[in-house]
Formats: structure tokens, C-alpha cells, sequence
């Protein structure tokens, strides 16, 4: 298996893995509250920081090497869901009842700043099409990136639905670590020369 497959893989999985814990939490923060209010306000968080980070995440990913933003994005995400798990584990259950309380919002902050850093993944793997695969086969491979994304929408509305009703959001939260750090070893031993690729392009 080539390095961009290995890629894809990699980013199937953390993908997979961001978007389960942002539809966990949605659905968690219902059971919880009986909100509607709340999990709207979850919803308009990821879209204004989607919106906020995404020039920022596209100017990191154009300066810097497609893989160690990879890597540095699952560490983030992997730093914030640590934080998330701590609060969880260390406030009243309670204070997690409450769609006003700031308890609350402080574990909603932190989990969704994890979710947002996984999206600098979704703007540098398309780049690495230009990098890693020949001309005559980029259409095959922006397939298989659009196809990953649509996997992971299709796939974590059940298994977040399953994993909340299971375990709530502690076995999410694990779970969530799990597979990053999983995504994060994996990439690590995962090796592209894109300077190099990208002389070759240019002689081509």
C-alpha cells in the first residue's frame, strides 16, 4: 500500500473519530439538559469556529510539511479530548444537567476545540493529491478523498447514537483517545518526501 493510500486510511479514521465525538456530544447534551437551545448553540459553536480557524488552519497547511500538520493536528485533538475527560470526570454529574451551567460549557468548549483541530486534516489531504499522485490519476484519488469525508458524515451519526446509550460521554471520550493516538502512531511511521516529489513534477 502506497503512502497516500495509507493516508487516506489514516485520515478515514480520524475523521471517523472527530466526527463521532461532535455528534456524541450533540446528542449527549440533549439527554442531558432536554435542551433544544442547547445543542443549537453546539451546532452554531462548530460552524463560527470552523469559520474562525479556517484561514488560520489553511496558511499552516500551506507552509508547512502536509504530513507533520497531520501529526500535529491528531496531537491537539488528542491534547483537548484529555482536558474534556478530565472536567467530565471531575465535576458533579449534575452541574452537566444544567444548559446554562458553566461547567457545562467549559466541557463543550474543550471537546469541540478538539473537533475543530481535526479539520486542518480535511484541508492537507487534498493537497498531497497534487503531491503524491500523478496527473492522470488525481480524479481517481479526489474521489477517494471526497469519499472519505462522506464515510465519516454517513457512518458516526449510529456510532455515536450507539456509544452515548452504551457509556455516555465517558466512553466516547476514551474511545476518542484511543483512536487518535492510534491515527497519531500510525502517520508517524508513515514516510513522503514531498520536496522531493515535487521536483519531479516540475522536470515532468
Amino acid at each position: 500500500m502506497g503512502p497516500f493510500h495509507q493516508i487516506l486510511g489514516n485520515n478515514l479514521v480520524a475523521n471517523i473519530t472527530n466526527y463521532t465525538v461532535w455528534f456524541a456530544i450533540t446528542f449527549w447534551v440533549y439527554l442531558e439538559t432536554r435542551s433544544v437551545f442547547a445543542t443549537g448553540m453546539i451546532a452554531g459553536f462548530y460552524l463560527v469556529l470552523t469559520a474562525a480557524f479556517g484561514i488560520w488552519f489553511g496558511s499552516i497547511v500551506d507552509h508547512n510539511a502536509k504530513r507533520i500538520v497531520m501529526l500535529g493536528s491528531s496531537a491537539v485533538s488528542f491534547g483537548f479530548y484529555a482536558v474534556a475527560l478530565v472536567v467530565l470526570l471531575s465535576g458533579p454529574e449534575a452541574a452537566f444537567r444544567n444548559p446554562y451551567g458553566p461547567l457545562l460549557w467549559v466541557f463543550v468548549s474543550v471537546v469541540m476545540l478538539g473537533v475543530i483541530a481535526g479539520n486542518i486534516r480535511s484541508i492537507a489531504l487534498p493537497t498531497l493529491v497534487t503531491v503524491l499522485i500523478p496527473e492522470d490519476r488525481r480524479d481517481k484519488a479526489n474521489g477517494l478523498v471526497g469519499m472519505v469525508s462522506g464515510i465519516g458524515f454517513l457512518t458516526t451519526s449510529v456510532i455515536s447514537g450507539l456509544l452515548v446509550a452504551w457509556g455516555g460521554m465517558v466512553v466516547v471520550m476514551v474511545l476518542a483517545l484511543l483512536f487518535t493516538a492510534l491515527a497519531f502512531a500510525h502517520l508517524w511511521f508513515v514516510k513522503i518526501d514531498e520536496g522531493q516529489r515535487r521536483e519531479q513534477q516540475r522536470q515532468h
